[in-house]
C-alpha cells in the first residue's frame, strides 16, 4: 500500500476496541496530512461484503488490510507506505 489510500475504513459494530482502532488511524491520517477519508462502518452488511470474520478491521480502498486487532500507529503507518517495512 501506498500513502495514496482514498478511503480508509473501520469497521466494527462499534465497541471500544473499534473506536481506539478509529482513533489510532485518524491520528496517523493527521499526522502525516494525508488526503484521505476515514470512515467508520458499522454495517453487518459491509462487514460481510468484504469478507470481515473478526472486528476491529481496516481496509483501504474496499481491501481488508487488518482484521481481529487494534493496531499499533507504526503499524498503520507502515501498511500506508509512510515507514519502512
Amino acid at each position: 500500500m501506498t500513502a495514496s489510500v482514498k478511503v480508509i475504513e473501520v469497521l466494527g459494530p462499534g465497541c471500544a476496541r473499534c473506536h481506539e482502532t478509529h482513533r489510532v488511524v485518524q491520528h496517523v491520517v493527521d499526522e502525516a496530512k494525508l488526503l484521505c477519508v476515514v470512515q467508520k462502518s458499522t454495517s453487518i452488511d459491509r462487514m460481510i461484503e468484504l469478507g470481515v470474520l473478526s472486528s476491529p478491521a481496516l481496509a483501504f480502498d474496499g481491501k481488508v488490510v487488518l482484521s481481529g486487532r487494534i493496531p499499533k500507529t507504526d503499524e498503520v503507518r507502515r501498511l500506508l507506505g509512510l515507514a519502512p517495512r
